[in-house]
């Protein structure tokens, strides 16, 4: 009976420990996605995948700028092109207007102004190389800014 309820103590732990690997297989794969585009009579494949990354608290008073946070790109393929970003700014009560910048790795960058809580998407980017330390700052207008973002990033290669 002792051998009996150890085989299958010892198939219950083997299978769990498959089920696991094959979870995080799927949950790794998840961002990314194959597509094919017909261009001039022939089938053109391509990826699409999506990268993100949260700053901390960003402050600035009197129109200086904060301190940049770097959001890296990870383990993407070095010729991902930028299709979209996409930013979720939180602003903290009380803050003053200002600006958000977003600088590509290649050095690129875009401005917006915010003044409230939202989503907002940048084009402007768009084309620009997606691998590499992606840097988000912000400058306020008025007396003090306090804000956070998080930024998606969609590519293509």
């Amino acid at each position: 009976m002792k051998k009996l309820l150890s085989l299958i103590t010892c198939f219950a732990l083997c299978a769990m420990l498959v089920i696991s690997v094959l979870v995080a297989e799927v949950k790794a794969a998840e961002n990314v996605v194959v597509e094919e585009v017909t261009v001039d009579n022939e089938a053109v494949a391509y990826t699409t995948g999506y990268f993100t990354g949260q700053t901390g608290r960003m402050n600035s008073w009197e129109g200086t700028e904060s301190a940049p946070f770097t959001i890296s790109s990870g383990s993407i393929p070095r010729n991902a092109v930028v299709t979209k970003v996409t930013l979720n700014v939180t602003v903290s009560s009380g803050s003053s207007g200002f600006y958000i910048f977003v600088e590509c790795p290649d050095g690129t960058y875009a401005e917006r102004y915010v003044s409230r809580s939202g989503e907002i998407v940048i084009t402007d980017l768009n084309g620009c190389l997606a691998y590499g330390q992606w840097k988000i700052s912000i400058m306020s207008v008025g007396q003090v800014a306090t804000a956070t973002a998080r930024m998606r990033v969609d590519y293509s290669y």
